[in-house]
């Protein structure tokens, strides 16, 4: 290998160094909400499961990728990686590139308007996340097939500055929102965050949280401590600043905003509301470009719900039928984390009229409150 060898793998080298250590410092402070570690271990460990390399050619390739045809938002723990999963598996679409080494986000969640990329959430820059647009002209010229691109990021639907910002580069996208009972979303999140924390330490990020004005009282020790965190006059103010973000230009989020506003467990309230969620989307999309599916009916019948979406789309509805379940993705377990009863029964009374908002604006009720499973709303 000549001189000229050496200098490219020095300079790819370097790059690699540079991309990743800046991407890990910025993953500590808005993913993990930790102060990064000054261990060399953690931030190696931290190094490992993301993708440096593949951020810096995408940076570069942006202008050359395409855009997303559909979206698959609500919220974390409603079946958007099921869906996610059906979609490529099934109906052979495209997901996104995720900065993140992870089985279960890898070509479903792009994560870029949850401010991932050091918070910068320039629509300009979205196309990183995509296929090179001459795969698109390879399928549809060449092969004769169909190309379709999805992003299927859960924390777009409640992320408020999202819409706005999603309409200025795709202004007539399919758009599928996933809904789940949003009692058994709480606890099924919890359970997953508490996993998530727990990797987090495995890796040596340590206990260091950020405090404020990045992060108001966090991490919250409980689920009732996070919903009461989560309805706190100080982080409502935040989510209220948050709504008007969409609405300016604005190339890089503040910190305290990504990925949610004062951090993921301070976004309960804001996650079960999902009447306002959708609202905030219909101000800036017509309700012609909505979908809706429950978590409920993908689970029992996933052929039927890719039938619909299959048709919406002008894809072919042949050969959808199968005997296989919907693969439960990303499941957790009820384990020691299951809260008490009368938490729950609280939380019932108070989405019930939020539930019926939200039946009303989608045009059918999804059942929630005589299901068998969800007693809290006959409590």
């Amino acid at each position: 290998m000549g001189w000229r060898g050496v200098a490219l793998l020095a300079a790819a080298g370097g790059l690699y160094s540079a991309v990743g250590a800046a991407f890990a410092w910025h993953s500590c402070r808005v993913v993990f909400n930790r102060h990064p570690p000054l261990r060399l271990h953690a931030l190696r460990r931290l190094l490992l499961v993301t993708r440096p390399l593949g951020i810096s050619w995408r940076l570069l390739t942006a202008p050359l990728r395409s855009l997303p045809d559909v979206y698959v938002i609500g919220e974390a723990r409603c079946g958007t990686t099921t869906l996610a999963a059906l979609l490529r598996d099934r109906l052979g679409m495209a997901g996104p590139f995720t900065p993140w080494v992870h089985p279960l986000a890898d070509n479903k969640e792009s994560f870029y308007f949850a401010g991932h990329y050091w918070r910068v959430v320039l629509p300009a820059l979205y196309r990183l996340c995509f296929p090179l647009r001459v795969s698109r002209w390879f399928h549809r010229v060449v092969l004769r097939r169909p190309f379709l691109v999805f992003d299927g990021c859960a924390s777009h639907l409640s992320a408020s500055w999202t819409p706005a910002l999603l309409k200025r580069v795709t202004p007539a996208p399919l758009i599928i929102v996933c809904l789940r009972e949003p009692v058994s979303q709480h606890i099924s999140w919890w359970q997953l965050e508490q996993s998530s924390d727990a990797w987090a330490k495995s890796m040596g990020l340590g206990d260091k949280y950020l405090s404020a004005p990045s992060r108001i009282r966090y991490p919250p020790a409980t689920l009732r401590e996070a919903i009461d965190l989560s309805r706190a006059p100080d982080v409502k103010a935040r989510w209220h600043v948050a709504d008007g973000l969409g609405a300016g230009v604005f190339p890089i989020l503040p910190e305290w905003a990504a990925p949610f506003p004062n951090g993921q467990l301070s976004a309960f309230d804001r996650m079960g509301r999902y009447a306002d969620s959708i609202g905030r989307w219909l101000a800036h999309f017509d309700e012609g470009r909505f979908l809706f599916v429950a978590l409920d009916e993908l689970s029992a019948d996933p052929q039927k719900v890719l039938r619909r979406i299959a048709e919406r789309l002008g894809l072919p509805t042949d050969g959808l039928e199968c005997s296989l379940p919907a693969p439960k993705l990303n499941a957790s377990g009820a384990g020691s984390l299951q809260p008490d009863d009368a938490l729950l029964s609280e939380l019932g009374a108070y989405y019930r009229p939020h539930n019926e908002r939200l039946f009303k604006l989608i045009g059918r009720d999804l059942g929630w409150h005589s299901d068998q499973r969800y007693w809290w709303y006959r409590t």
